[in-house]
C-alpha cells in the first residue's frame, strides 16, 4: 500500500484538528481505488466511505433535531438531505483542499482526479469514518 508522507499527514491532521493514533486510518481514508496496490478490499477508502456515511448522518441528524425541535421527520429529512448529498460534501473537501492529499493512480490524477466532486464527497466520507474510528465521536 502506498503511504502519505508524515509531512502531509501532519498538514493534513491541523487542517483536521485531530492528531491520529493509527495513522494507517488516515492513509486508508485517503486512498483512492485507483492505485494498483489497493486492489484488495480494504485498501482504499470505499469501506471507510461507507462507514463516514453512516456516521456524517448519524451527526447531521442529531444536530438538526436539537436545533430544530419543531421540525417534523419530513422537514428534518430535507434538511439533511440537502446538507449530505454529494455537492455539499465535495464543496467541503474543496474547501479544505482535500484532494492535494489523495493518493491516486497517475491516470486518476491526469483525468483530473483531484477535483473530481464525487472523489472529494466519497474520500471525505472516509475521513469522517477514519475520524470516527480513531477518536470516536
Amino acid at each position: 500500500m502506498v503511504m502519505i508522507s508524515d509531512t502531509f499527514c501532519g498538514e493534513l491532521e491541523t487542517r483536521l484538528g485531530h492528531h491520529f493514533a493509527n495513522s494507517a486510518l488516515l492513509n486508508e481514508a485517503l486512498t483512492h481505488s485507483s492505485v494498483a496496490e489497493a486492489a484488495r478490499p480494504g485498501e482504499d477508502f470505499e469501506r471507510l466511505e461507507f462507514l463516514g456515511d453512516r456516521v456524517l448522518g448519524l451527526v447531521v441528524a442529531d444536530l438538526l433535531m436539537e436545533r430544530f425541535p419543531d421540525d417534523n421527520e419530513g422537514d428534518l429529512s430535507r434538511r439533511l438531505v440537502a446538507l449530505v448529498r454529494g455537492e455539499a460534501l465535495s464543496k467541503i473537501a474543496k474547501d479544505m483542499d482535500l484532494g492535494r492529499f489523495l493518493i491516486l493512480s497517475q491516470g486518476e490524477v491526469d483525468q483530473g482526479g483531484r477535483d473530481h466532486p464525487s472523489i472529494l464527497a466519497d474520500s471525505l466520507e472516509a475521513v469522517i469514518a477514519a475520524l470516527y474510528l480513531d477518536g470516536g465521536l
